[in-house]
C-alpha cells in the first residue's frame, strides 16, 4: 500500500543526488552555497544543472560571473557544508568563518575549496527563472578529484559523499555493484 505524501515533500524522492558546496566569485567577492539540487544534462558538451534561490547572494554573483564551481565535500564535511547553507554570504565571509581554504580556479574566476575532494569548473551557457529558483546550466570546463578515490567512478569504499534525503535526513553510499549489460 503506498502512501500519500505532500507534493513539496515529493520533491525529496529525487533528492538522493550529492549534496554540494557551490563557490562562486564577482568583483572580488567569494561565496559558498550549499546545493543539493545538481544534475548532468549533457554528455556531449559535459553540462550541468544547479538550482539556487532566489533569496541566495550566490544567484547574483553567478548571475554577473557566468561562472560556478561545484565542490564535492565528503561525510566529515556535514557540519561545514550545513553551516554553509544556514547563513548568508551577504553577512559573513564562509571561507574565513567555517575555516575553509579558498583555492583560485583553474579556468574560471570561482575558486574551488582545498576541503572537498572533487570539484567541477563551470562556465553558465544558460539560465531560467523557475519558480523561486534560478537554474543555472553550466558547462565542465575543468574538474579534478583526490587520485586515490577515483578509479573510473568515485570511489565510495574510500570517500563518502553526501546525499541529502531532504530535511534533516542525509545518507553516503557505501558499496559499489558494478553489473555488465547483456
Amino acid at each position: 500500500m503506498k502512501a500519500k505524501i505532500e507534493n513539496l515533500k515529493g520533491l525529496r524522492l529525487l533528492n538522493p543526488g550529492p549534496l554540494v558546496l557551490i563557490t562562486s566569485k564577482y568583483q572580488g567577492k567569494s561565496n559558498i552555497v550549499t546545493a543539493a539540487w545538481t544534475s548532468p544534462v549533457s554528455h556531449s558538451p559535459p553540462l550541468i544543472s544547479i538550482s539556487l534561490s532566489t533569496k541566495r547572494l550566490s544567484h547574483v554573483l553567478i548571475g554577473n560571473s557566468k561562472e560556478f564551481t561545484v565542490n564535492i565535500p565528503s561525510i566529515e564535511l556535514l557540519d561545514k557544508v550545513l553551516l554553509c547553507g544556514s547563513e548568508s554570504g551577504r553577512n559573513v565571509d564562509k571561507f574565513k568563518a567555517y575555516k575553509l581554504k579558498e583555492v583560485k580556479g583553474k579556468k574560471v574566476v570561482s575558486p574551488s575549496i582545498k576541503e572537498c575532494f572533487a570539484f567541477l569548473e563551470c562556465k553558465v551557457i544558460d539560465s531560467f527563472l523557475c519558480g523561486d529558483h534560478y537554474l543555472f546550466i553550466g558547462e565542465i570546463v575543468h574538474c579534478e578529484i583526490e587520485k586515490e578515490y577515483y578509479n573510473d567512478c568515485i570511489d565510495v569504499e574510500k570517500v563518502k559523499f553526501i546525499n541529502h534525503l531532504g530535511g534533516s535526513c542525509f545518507t553516503y553510499p557505501e558499496k559499489i555493484v558494478e553489473k555488465k549489460r547483456e
